[in-house]
């Protein structure tokens, strides 16, 4: 059951309303052809019918640990509580909405035969054929990833060396809820050991909901750019590049403020209000709705912008 370096596995799945989604994610797990020694779910307070899909699922067999949380904690806190319940030398966490490739495991704890690797990456996966299911709204929302790949840490279906995550004292439920963990858990692993990518394979499902709406799409955005806003002010987000990649939405805005650059923002801001869902103006340009998307885009701009610098000031990810 351990790996050939004589380490253990303990998967920690964090659940929260995630009854549509989580039997393929075990489904796909049960399936891995690397045996893993301890699997811990942490539903963190759902209100739907999450933790009876999971022991439906079981059925009779007990080789699971099931830890409810009494009141939503967020998913740092939720990280942590499976973390300290495990018993494994690695962590590998693995979200409700992921399906496995059948040798996803192998791939992803490979690198940890190197005593210096403290986390593994995987690469994400999001096929068109499941973009096409979701409605219109979340069809914007996940415009900019569908279809593409994309490698790095965020939780999804990562490893962690156990010693590592408790060495720099696990994911930080004070500055970080429901976003921005990840990001924090990355830049405090580097100073200790290597970070490295693998060819694990995942495909994000994501929860089909239909009554996703623009409002979901607002919220999602409050959290990220929280999240982002407190990253830097707590110095995770380093060098000229990385504040590019990270704020580079706010920074088209703040632009608008500099006369020999407020032309060339505007330009800018008009071609992404097109090109960030340029997806759904292909898919869907018989829905009326594509005719207030750009405007709708923009917005986000001006939201991005408020919760970024809500999340530098204080420091915190609380949306």
């Amino acid at each position: 059951m351990a790996t050939k370096t004589g380490l253990k596995i303990s998967v920690v799945v964090p659940a929260y309303n995630g009854e549509s989604t989580i039997k393929k994610t075990l489904e796909s797990l049960m399936r891995q052809t690397k045996k893993f020694d301890e699997l811990i779910i942490v539903d963190d307070a759902s209100i739907d019918n999450s933790t009876q899909c999971i022991k439906d699922f079981f059925g009779a067999n007990n080789e699971y640990k099931l830890i409810s949380n009494e009141k939503q904690l967020g998913l740092a806190a939720t990280y942590n509580r499976g973390i300290r319940a495990s018993k494994g030398d690695l962590i590998v966490t693995l979200h409700q909405d992921i399906i496995l490739e059948n040798e996803s495991l192998k791939e992803l704890v490979k690198p940890f035969g190197d005593d210096r690797v403290a986390a593994a990456s995987h690469i994400v996966v999001h096929p068109l054929k499941i973009w096409n299911k979701y409605n219109f709204w979340q069809k914007c929302f996940f415009a900019r990833l569908a279809g593409k790949d994309f490698s790095g840490i965020d939780g999804k279906f990562d490893c962690f060396r156990k010693s590592a995550l408790e060495r720099v004292g696990l994911f930080d439920e004070v500055h970080f809820q429901t976003a921005g963990e990840d990001g924090d858990m990355v830049y405090r692993l580097k100073k200790i050991g290597r970070v490295v990518d693998t060819k694990a394979k995942i495909i994000h499902l994501h929860k089909i909901d239909p009554k996703f709406s623009w409002r979901d799409i607002i919220r999602k955005q409050k959290q990220y750019s929280e999240a982002q806003g407190a990253l830097l002010t707590r110095g995770r987000i380093r060098g000229i590049r990385s504040l590019i990649k990270s704020f580079f939405r706010e920074l088209m805005l703040l632009a608008l403020f500099v006369p020999y650059l407020r032309i060339f923002s505007m330009f800018l801001i008009i071609l992404y209000s097109f090109l960030y869902t340029k997806i759904v103006f292909v898919k869907e340009y018989r829905n009326k709705r594509i005719l207030i998307l750009p405007f709708f885009n923009i917005f986000l701009l001006f939201v991005s912008l408020i919760y970024s610098l809500k999340g530098f000031i204080y420091g915190k990810q609380r949306v």
